[in-house]
């Protein structure tokens, strides 16, 4: 959910400077969320799992799939919506990846106060 909060924050950001830059940074950034939210669902769902194969192959597949999807929604907008702001949409996914990677540090550092 802090992700999805961060997108929001950046998406208003754009607005200041347009509706299009907004909608792109948007769309760039559930790129990436979406995919990601399911394959969290997917792979918690076998953690108590007791074979370790088992849950090993849960994240292997889930992995697979969010890259997949990943790369069909991002493509897809790029297709399909029109028009767009480029440099918004990747400053969208890039945030996404960004968040992704130092959220797990802000909460530890957080942890050891």
């Amino acid at each position: 959910m802090l992700q999805l909060g961060i997108l929001l924050l950046v998406s208003s950001l754009f607005l200041l400077e347009s509706a299009l830059g907004a909608r792109s940074a948007l769309f760039g950034g559930l790129a990436y969320w979406i995919p990601n939210s399911l394959f969290t669902l997917r792979y918690f769902r076998h953690r108590g799992a007791r074979r370790m194969g088992a849950v090993f192959a849960a994240m292997m597949a889930g992995e697979m799939f969010k890259l997949s999807a990943t790369v069909v929604l991002l493509a897809g907008t790029l297709m399909l919506i029109q028009p767009i702001d480029g440099p918004a949409l990747f400053t969208g996914f890039g945030t996404m990846i960004l968040s992704h990677m130092l959220t797990p540090l802000v909460f530890s550092r957080v942890a050891n106060r």
